[in-house]
């Protein structure tokens, strides 16, 4: 069930009609899970065996943590919640994966074992609400969280539906709080046209700008550079988009129950770092990696080999957690290697320049060229991310890498509207980002402006929709990690 469909809507117009009648606490929570359980069960209802499965183990294990004090007993606690949850997200996850390597492997060495596929279907956000829960059991063995005694209040946190299948990542210690309040609904224009927001990114943007990249990256080898650039800047564009408009719509539909979800992203594209990129893309995740991966690895604690090493496997283990696809093997090394490299500059090169950038026009020209190369980075590795067949992306990255001079775009179609309206579409989240840069968000200022100028606003909105509106409903890029 999309956010945007006619079936959401009519889940919405039931769910809170339904919470208007019970306006008690622990009925509203009653409805709410079982909303949640309803929302995630409309992909496939089996899988929701495997949310109550980690919300019952988490909740129990949990709650003996907190009581047990016996450091043996606690670290065998905490691993039956991590085999369990980890177990379940490698199965389902990776099993394909591992099989198919292990049975290319086997060719190699003049052995057919003759299995097919296994075919095994991945559940929907399973890593989304794997980290969530594990984070909290985490939480509750070091000590920096109580447990829940609830289980309807941690059956509601692992499941709540706006966040449930594509994140935010979101904290326990940041939830389970906002249970024990009032929370009155909150229709104001904010969560309007923050929803509107990422309605507008996700359908209007990404969705329109996929037809180019899917269409060239389908057989890279056919296209010139000029055209796996142009791609590359769609896909640049849509998985931004389409990601932070999930993102949007959720913390929108969360604040309209009355909660609150944290931020996601903060316009990434603006980052002249690689550090920086990662403190505003994926933030959820991005800080979950931080404070229970790098962190426990020793972080910067232990010298530089270590704290590169540290880098380099965290950004690793982000990769895998996008994709059971050597593509993200490759995607993770690449920003872990981008990491180690700033790192490397901010301490050894950079103070020798800081002489020099004390003049204006000087560091300007420092901050635009280090955005220009971190951009550069960026776009080629989106391109790694997204063409998984590793043929076609190393013709594809040569292309890019190796600009062949092929400025030919009859073979584009320029003459098509098709390719008119991605260019236009491309333009227009330019102008917006910018603008959003530095205004601080369109939805912000129209949330705050007098009617006569945001009610013509969404009347353009709206007839865009119309007329931009695919005909194919497309889902959202992570709901397939």
């Amino acid at each position: 069930m999309l956010f945007y469909t006619f079936e959401f809507l009519i889940f919405s117009v039931i769910l809170f009609a339904t919470l208007t009648i019970f306006r008690q606490r622990r009925p509203q929570k009653l409805v709410l899970l079982a909303a949640s359980y309803i929302f995630y069960m409309w992909w496939n209802p089996a899988f929701i065996v495997l949310i109550i499965f980690s919300t019952a183990i988490d909740y129990l294990v949990s709650y003996r943590l907190e009581s047990e004090t016996r450091p043996a007993r606690r670290k065998l606690l905490l691993l039956t919640s991590l085999t369990a949850n980890l177990g379940l997200l490698a199965f389902f996850k990776y099993t394909n994966f591992l099989a198919s390597n292990m049975y290319a492997l086997l060719r190699v060495f003049g052995f057919d074992v003759g299995w097919t596929d296994l075919n095994i279907i991945l559940p929907v956000g399973i890593s989304f609400y794997t980290f969530q829960t594990l984070s909290y059991t985490i939480d509750v063995y070091r000590g920096e969280l109580k447990a829940c005694r609830d289980p309807l209040d941690f059956a509601l946190f692992v499941a709540f539906f706006p966040q449930l299948v594509a994140g935010p990542i979101v904290r326990a210690s940041d939830f389970l709080p906002q249970l024990d309040r009032f929370r009155p609904f909150c229709f104001d224009r904010y969560a309007f046209f923050l929803f509107a927001r990422g309605l507008v990114k996700k359908v209007l943007i990404a969705d329109n700008v996929a037809r180019l990249a899917d269409s060239v990256f389908a057989s890279p080898e056919s296209w010139s550079s000029l055209v796996i650039w142009l791609a590359t800047a769609c896909f640049y564009v849509q998985i931004y988009c389409d990601f932070s408009g999930y993102s949007d719509m959720a913390i929108a539909l969360a604040r309209m129950l009355g909660f609150w979800l944290p931020d996601n992203f903060r316009r990434p594209y603006f980052s002249t770092s690689p550090s920086e990129f990662w403190r505003r893309w994926h933030i959820s995740l991005s800080t979950w990696l931080r404070d229970y991966l790098y962190i426990p690895l020793g972080g910067n604690r232990h010298g530089t080999a270590r704290t590169y090493r540290n880098l380099m496997l965290t950004m690793l283990l982000g990769g895998l957690w996008h994709g059971a696809s050597w593509n993200f093997v490759l995607w993770g090394f690449l920003h872990g290697l981008a990491l180690i490299v700033h790192r490397q500059w901010r301490e050894s090169v950079r103070p020798r320049l800081d002489p020099y950038l004390n003049n204006r026009m000087l560091n300007t020209l420092y901050h635009f060229a280090s955005w220009a190369a971190l951009q550069y980075w960026v776009l080629m590795t989106w391109l790694v991310f997204r063409v998984s067949n590793t043929t076609a992306m190393l013709t594809a990255l040569r292309k890019f890498v190796l600009f062949d001079a092929n400025i030919n775009v009859a073979s584009l179609g320029l003459g098509k509207l098709s390719v008119f309206s991605t260019l236009l579409f491309l333009l227009s989240f330019l102008v917006l980002h910018v603008w959003s840069e530095q205004t601080g968000g369109l939805d912000r200022r129209l949330s705050h402006a007098p009617l006569w100028l945001a009610a013509p606003v969404c009347l353009l909105l709206g007839a865009a929709l119309f007329l931009f509106w695919p005909l194919d409903e497309a889902p959202f890029i992570y709901f397939q990690f």
